[in-house]
């Protein structure tokens, strides 16, 4: 049975944040009835719909005729969970707002995914991720800033100032500006927001009976994904602390072969490309992998300058052989290497079929078409094949008729079990993150900041990774203990916290758990309620051992492609704003709740696994193809030069600066061609239909930025927006004002400047999970490896003695500040 089995589902969304919800909401088996607008989407029926509707009931029903607003209320009034994307007041004129509702079904899980939040300075702004994107600045975050956006916030000029790249290293297209990415980074992160805070929830719910409200953002979304460039500290300058990685000048390690195809080396290794090129591919021991290279590049920024060195060798070398034989050295010797794919050549490689990550779902077009899978693997509850998505309003005769029936029963709400008071969805569960890098970390934190208490296992030589910033942006709000997993007593003091923990998580390779003793089996002997959670790289088969990073999944998932627009022969890009290794630990974090809800029915733990490619699946999931590889669907194909998505939806040049244009429905051509004073345009007849102007879609983005650069910015977004075009002009400073607190949200989107032993105080994004019964916690500043390692330890029940021989043993660190800090 599935893990969602009978939960019932209302799925009042659009776009892509609230249907891709409700899809993993139906992935995991539940009822999931889509409730349509009579007038229709007012996206249209983009392509991504054929996959995020799959396994849902679909019912046009009119929430402002009364008979079919009781039937709606009918069915709230049994529901487990309810998805909705209005514009903020729609809901309460409607009368089918959380409060209404929730007086009706008190165990109602309402979630509400706007674009800024219900109230605010910009609730009103249109809530369309591009615009969104532009609004606060994202999409310059995409590629990164000069320096870093990190010196800027705290004041600092950044990283090797006036160091000018080679030519042809600049990231992205050589042009300035915002680029507006092929991947919807924004609606992507809103996606995984609104997806935690409701399984948050449902937790929550099983303690205290009771539902309760989460929100979820577009401007949620921002935060989660530019979570690594958006930090404030003291002192940005201590050594280690800053890395080339958001730099945009920097190479990010994509070349091509020699057959004209694209591949990703992360973290580029030059003696690798050189030594593998001069021993005419063969993987001779002078052809190192990252470990047993003499020289490893750093992430530290002087290293930007060692790339510059090597950017031409390796471009020359890489270009003199084949991608199929550079992957396989690379997994030979084991160096992070992997092919740049469009999405559809994800979707048709057998390997990841074979997992079922990649599924076929049956189609009444096309008979069948491949599709993202299973995201998360939970051991004791595979996820059952899915079903078509719906014609629209396929279901209404029988959604009616149930609603009706429910009416003349006099059906109450489920009856509010009796439960106790919970402060965080969390609270009482304790989580050992075992992981490295970022995406083990990352989720743990996740859980952290939903009121787990979560022990961060350090190993006792991580306090050079700690030192920097990535480190930091996904481990607070934890404790540290720093232990020699390898000596016996180390090992001992492990498996004692795993006695009193609930969840285990780590992304190391399996066969290095197996060889610690540390593997599921193992530690399930050892407390048999545990839930264990292990994040891999690729999919589960040949290429799970291969090295895996969010660099190397974004290649293989296709979303390097569409950030690069390589439809349109652009360069690739693995964009800052990523969600890999993020969404990796998202997944995680998702997986690792539902095995907890489990656990709450039944008593027993589970394994789960996620994985950074199957992060990138879904990140591309617009996609579809048939097996055969015949038909596809009709997915964005951003330009080359990174304006846009089409003429209607883009970023174009002005006078003076830019502006991003999202005139998506029907509406608003027409009052686009009045703002702009083209009436010609209005009545030209290759124009006067959707179809039709994405027809000549090209023809159109020439006229169009004709008529931009005739007028200022400032000018054309007066002129738009009084029309009621949605646009925006994109802001490079808006999270400026954030943390210099002109802006007056900085309270509440951000976190309190916490101390640090090595920058000074530190502040960052806040809490993304919004529930209003059970809302998250937030800590303390990242830690440093060992800092809490007498206390944890202490309450583990050692003794004062007992801890001071363990540390003076050297089998535990009680930590000590990172060289050259105060």
């Amino acid at each position: 049975m599935a893990i969602h089995e009978g939960l019932m589902v209302l799925d009042l969304s659009w776009g892509i944040s609230g249907p891709m919800t409700t899809m993993l909401l139906a992935d995991q088996g539940a009822d999931v009835t889509r409730i349509e607008r009579p007038g229709g989407d007012p996206f249209g029926e983009p392509s991504g719909y054929r996959v995020w509707h799959r396994g849902k009931r679909s019912a046009v029903l009119d929430l402002t005729e009364p008979a079919d607003h009781e039937r709606f209320l009918a069915l709230a009034r049994r529901a487990d969970v309810l998805v909705e994307s209005f514009s903020p007041g729609t809901t309460e004129r409607l009368g089918i707002d959380f409060d209404t509702l929730a007086a009706l079904n008190p165990r109602l899980v309402y979630c509400s995914i706007t674009g800024y939040g219900a109230t605010g300075p910009d609730a009103d702004r249109p809530g369309i991720g591009a615009l969104v994107a532009a609004r606060t600045g994202h999409q310059y975050e995409v590629r990164g800033t000069l320096g870093g956006t990190i010196s800027r916030l705290s004041g600092r000029e950044g990283m090797l100032p006036g160091v000018e790249q080679p030519d042809g290293v600049w990231v992205g297209p050589d042009r300035d500006g915002p680029l507006f990415s092929g991947t919807p980074w924004v609606d992507l992160g809103a996606f995984y927001v609104a997806s935690i805070g409701i399984t948050a929830a449902l937790r929550a719910r099983q303690v205290t009976g009771r539902g309760q409200r989460v929100d979820a953002s577009l401007l949620d979304g921002v935060l989660l994904t530019s979570v690594g460039a958006w930090v404030q500290v003291d002192d940005p300058d201590v050594e280690n602390f800053l890395t080339w990685i958001p730099d945009p000048r920097t190479p990010r390690g994509f070349f091509r072969g020699s057959d004209g195809r694209w591949l990703h080396n992360w973290v580029p290794l030059p003696e690798f490309v050189i030594n593998a090129d001069a021993a005419d591919m063969q993987p001779l021991p002078s052809v190192p992998s990252p470990k047993k290279a003499s020289y490893r590049v750093s992430p530290a920024p002087h290293d930007m300058v060692v790339l510059f060195h090597f950017h031409q060798q390796m471009v020359e070398a890489m270009g003199r052989h084949p991608v199929e034989d550079w992957v396989r050295v690379a997994a030979q010797v084991g160096t992070p290497l992997q092919p740049v794919r469009s999405p559809e050549e994800a979707l048709l490689d057998p390997l990841l079929v074979e997992d079922g990550c990649v599924v076929d779902v049956p189609d009444p077009e096309h008979g069948a078409v491949r599709q993202v899978g299973r995201v998360i693997d939970l051991e004791r509850h595979p996820q059952r094949a899915p079903t078509p998505a719906p014609a629209r309003g396929q279901h209404t005769a029988e959604v009616r008729a149930e609603a009706d029936r429910l009416l003349a029963d006099g059906t109450p709400a489920p009856a509010v079990p009796a439960g106790r008071p919970l402060s965080a969805p969390l609270e009482g569960i304790t989580v050992l993150d075992l992981g490295v890098a970022v995406a083990g970390p990352f989720g743990a934190q996740v859980l952290a900041q939903l009121g787990a208490r979560v022990i961060k296992v350090n190993s006792l030589t991580e306090k050079f990774w700690y030192s920097n910033h990535i480190a930091q942006m996904c481990n607070r709000d934890k404790e540290s203990i720093a232990l020699d997993l390898k000596d016996p007593a180390g090992l001992a003091v492990l498996k004692r916290l795993v006695e009193q923990a609930d969840v285990v998580q780590h992304n190391m390779r399996y066969a290095a758990a197996e060889r610690l003793g540390i593997d599921y089996e193992s530690l399930r002997a050892i407390n048999p309620r545990l839930v264990y959670c292990h994040t891999i790289g690729h999919e589960q088969g040949p290429r799970e051992q291969n090295p895996g990073n969010d660099q190397t999944g974004a290649a293989l998932g296709g979303t390097s492609w569409l950030d690069g627009g390589l439809d349109d022969g652009g360069r690739p890009i693995w964009s800052n704003t990523s969600l890999g290794d993020t969404g990796n630990g998202l997944l995680s974090a998702l997986g690792i709740m539902q095995a907890l809800m489990d656990r709450e029915r039944t008593g027993e733990g589970q394994f789960v696994r996620t994985s950074i490619l199957y992060a990138h699946l879904l990140h591309t999931s617009t996609a579809w193809v048939t097996p055969d590889g015949a038909a596809r669907g009709d997915r964005q194909r951003p330009d080359a030069e990174q304006y846009g998505w089409s003429a209607l939806y883009r970023l174009y040049r002005t006078a003076d600066d830019w502006i991003c244009l999202a005139a998506l429905d029907d509406a608003s051509w027409p009052a686009l061609c009045g703002a702009l004073e083209r009436p010609d345009l209005a009545t030209d007849p290759r124009f006067a239909t959707r179809a039709g102007r994405a027809a000549d879609d090209a023809v159109l983005v020439e006229l169009l930025e004709a008529s931009f650069r005739t007028r200022t910015s400032a000018e054309w977004f007066a002129a738009l927006d009084s029309a009621g075009v949605p646009c925006e002009v994109p802001d490079l400073h808006f999270a400026d004002r954030l943390f210099s607190g002109e802006d007056p949200r900085g309270p509440e989107l951000l976190s309190p400047a916490f101390p640090h032993r090595a920058v000074g105080h530190t502040r960052a994004a806040g809490l993304l999970f919004r529930l209003s019964d059970t809302p998250g916690v937030l800590r303390n500043g990242p830690v440093w490896p060992g800092e809490h390692s007498r206390l944890v330890l202490g309450s583990a029940g050692y003794g004062a003695e007992e801890i001071d021989k363990l540390i003076a043993s050297g089998v535990v660190d009680d930590t000590a500040l990172p060289e050259g800090a105060q």
